[in-house]
């Protein structure tokens, strides 16, 4: 529609009696509550055919449940429209006139009155004209600040818990719809279709990139019902429920997607998280009713996003063509503009390694996204790569023939100067290139550079979003699986919380005059030395990495103790690691320390990069560490020893004051070899009453 009916569209619906009008037809709409097409014909004393006709022009959108072909059925929505379109079309407008988006333009003039809502008849789930909005800019912003956190949690709650449900299911849309109403009988909902009966819900999606987006709709429906299919939050295997649902909570999954099997503790999990989304229902009304309140967390992989072009990359290519403003000639001074992000991630590759794909662009950018692609060859580079690389800006004032440009191929466009800006990350390693062209020479001056600086840094800002967004995806069953391993690069060890309940329960045992069967009970600790030096000169990473080296090339060696003792290995802290000897007298453990010591220490060889799980490291990429080395501290308590330290405290402390005292000894025969300078074992002789340290020096115990 041209510009001048648009504006005639407006001033009409501005007039009061215009707006009673169009309320009259809404009230009466909500009224009758039917929305078969031919009741919403009759409701609006006009023709089905009409109404037909005005879904074609794309005014109209009613729902379909069966498919294409199934009967028409019209939301309070579509009613509260075709009231507007009534409206326009009795005042003389042809159908051609009405903009599609005629119900947001009418709420940006009508402004419910305090009656009006306080009958409870809001205008939809959609912008409240009134209220909020008419609020001054300062107490909008203080409400909406006290109202973020809910939003947060909401959004995020119900994120969290679709990519938990459906971490095995990639790929996959889903939906978890929360009936808010406790009052609503839920015997009858079978299917997607009787979704409608629960009423008001608060709705999570998770799209298959998995963006999500939170909704409170007033009943659930969906446009073609059949895609669907219902689940409880219950225990399941294969889709078969195996245990009575005990909540409202339901799922929605793709009816082609792979069956949903659920554990207990996944369950558990689920339902404790969105507990207050039910406690607290009038807050999500007050921060995801009407208002437009709807969170959208666009969340893309930032290492492999060039796949699809990402919506908002997508609308800062676009913005940066607009914030170069007009010309003379009235015609956007900058032509296009692509964002270009790294062909592969900074731990495949290097910088120098690293080419750049197009991975947004704005409309009228010659290149394909995903396809065009500019790689480091030969001397010459693109001036993308040579921002990317250098972390300047690299502009071409005038660009000539000879340039080598990320330009048009076909040459369809001549350009006279282009720009390409890098965007860095938080190390300071470039992360993207925003790259702009105009047809006119010496288009980007100072003011201009320092503009699209500033888009870089929203492009840097939405990639790190992204990353933390993307963190938690792929490790959230393995979360609920194992709690107390919070880094799961240490997986393969015993915790410290295991090393207590083992200790204490052989305590308890001993405690209460059990015979056990291993009447010696040995203890070897062992600590790297110099592990905050190594911290600090190669960084957290790398001794993390080493702290684990030395753990699997301990763990490795105890395999050979099976057959001498019970043995159990628990790491600590960052360099500290516990083994546990049941039934291995005192001389024996000295020998497994000395064994250890020369074993460990020596040469170790780490990937500074950590290439991704199933990605083999080049063994010129290793960095070898070497004169690494460890200290050691043995002790060694028979079943008779044990029982008398037991005794020495009250009933109810004895174990727990027990278990401090032996693990109080190993931490101090550890401080007494670093006094003395580390790669050394410690170790306590009862016949001399004294410390002794392998290998011997000249001043062999310590009293």
């Amino acid at each position: 529609m041209d510009e001048r009916s648009m504006r005639r569209v407006k001033e009409h619906l501005q007039q009061e009696d215009v707006q009673r009008r169009v309320l009259r037809y809404i009230e009466k709409g909500r009224a009758e509550a039917t929305v078969t097409i031919s009741r919403a014909a009759e409701l609006f004393n006009l023709s089905e055919n009409r109404l037909r006709d005005w879904e074609e022009y794309g005014l109209l959108r009613p729902l379909r449940p069966t498919g294409p072909k199934g009967r028409r059925l019209y939301t309070p929505q579509e009613l509260d429209k075709l009231a507007i379109i009534r409206e326009l079309i009795d005042a003389g407008y042809a159908p051609s006139d009405i903009p599609p988006d005629i119900d947001l333009i009418w709420r940006t003039f009508y402004v419910p009155d305090e009656q009006h809502r306080q009958n409870g008849q809001p205008i939809s789930y959609g912008q409240e004209g009134g209220g909020f909005a008419t609020l001054p800019i300062n107490q909008r912003v203080d409400l909406s600040r006290e109202d973020s956190f809910w939003r947060f949690f909401a959004s995020h709650a119900l994120r969290l818990s679709l990519l938990l449900l459906c971490e095995e299911l990639p790929h996959t849309t889903a939906c978890l719809v929360l009936p808010l109403n406790p009052q609503i009988s839920l015997m009858n909902i079978q299917n997607v279709e009787d979704l409608e009966q629960v009423g008001e819900a608060l709705v999570g999606w998770l799209n298959q990139n998995r963006s999500s987006q939170t909704l409170l709709v007033p009943a659930p429906t969906f446009e073609y019902a059949s895609d669907f299919r219902l689940l409880p939050l219950a225990v399941m295997t294969e889709d078969s429920i195996e245990e009575e649902p005990r909540d409202r909570t339901y799922i929605l999954l793709e009816r082609r997607s792979r069956r949903l099997t659920l554990k207990a503790p996944i369950v558990e999990t689920v339902r404790l998280l969105l507990r207050p989304l039910y406690e607290n229902v009038e807050l999500s009304r007050r921060c995801l009713g009407p208002g437009m309140r709807d969170v959208f967390d666009s969340s893309t992989d930032p290492d492999y996003m060039h796949h699809e072009q990402d919506a908002i990359l997508h609308g800062l290519a676009e913005t940066i063509i607009r914030l170069g403003g007009k010309g003379i000639d009235n015609h956007p001074r900058w032509l296009f503009s692509c964002i270009l992000l790294p062909d592969y991630p900074l731990s495949m590759l290097s910088l120098q390694q690293r080419g750049l794909i197009v991975s947004a662009q704005s409309a009228l950018s010659p290149h394909k996204v995903g396809s065009t692609a500019v790689v480091p060859q030969g001397a010459s580079m693109d001036p993308c790569l040579r921002a990317f690389q250098s972390g300047h800006i690299v502009y071409h004032p005038v660009v000539s023939e000879e340039d080598i440009l990320l330009a048009n191929p076909n040459r369809e466009y001549r350009l006279g100067s282009s720009i390409a800006v890098p965007v860095l990350g938080r190390d300071n390693v470039s992360v993207a290139v925003i790259y702009v062209t105009s047809p006119s020479r010496h288009a980007f001056s100072l003011a201009d550079q320092r503009v699209l600086r500033m888009v870089g840094t929203m492009v840097g800002i939405l990639l790190e979003i992204y990353q933390a967004r993307m963190r938690p995806v792929g490790h959230l069953r393995e979360m609920i699986a194992a709690p107390a391993i919070v880094d799961t690069q240490f997986a393969p060890f015993l915790t410290e919380n295991e090393f207590i309940e083992h200790v204490e329960t052989l305590l308890q045992h001993i405690y209460e005059g059990e015979e056990i069967r291993e009447k010696d009970i040995s203890f070897i600790s062992l600590d790297i030395d110099n592990q905050s030096s190594l911290a600090n000169k190669y960084g957290d990473r790398m001794a993390r990495d080493i702290s684990k080296a030395v753990g699997l090339r301990i763990r490795g060696q105890l395999r050979a103790l099976k057959d001498d003792a019970v043995c159990e290995f628990y790491r600590i802290s960052a360099d500290r690691y516990y083994i546990l000897l049941q039934g291995m007298p005192l001389e024996q453990a000295r020998a497994k320390a000395e064994l250890l010591l020369s074993v460990l220490s020596g040469s170790y060889q780490i990937d500074p990069q950590r290439i991704p799980p199933g990605q083999p490291t080049l063994p010129e990429n290793m960095v070898t560490l070497t004169n690494i080395t460890v200290r050691l501290g043995v002790s060694s308590y028979s079943y008779r020893k044990l029982k008398e330290i037991l005794a020495r405290y009250p009933g109810e402390r004895a174990v727990v004051e027990t278990r401090l005292l032996l693990t109080r000894f190993l931490d101090e025969v550890l401080d007494i070899g670093k006094r003395k300078g580390g790669n050394i074992v410690v170790s306590w002789d009862p016949d001399k009453r004294g410390y002794l340290h392998f290998p011997a020096g000249p001043d062999e115990v310590s009293r």
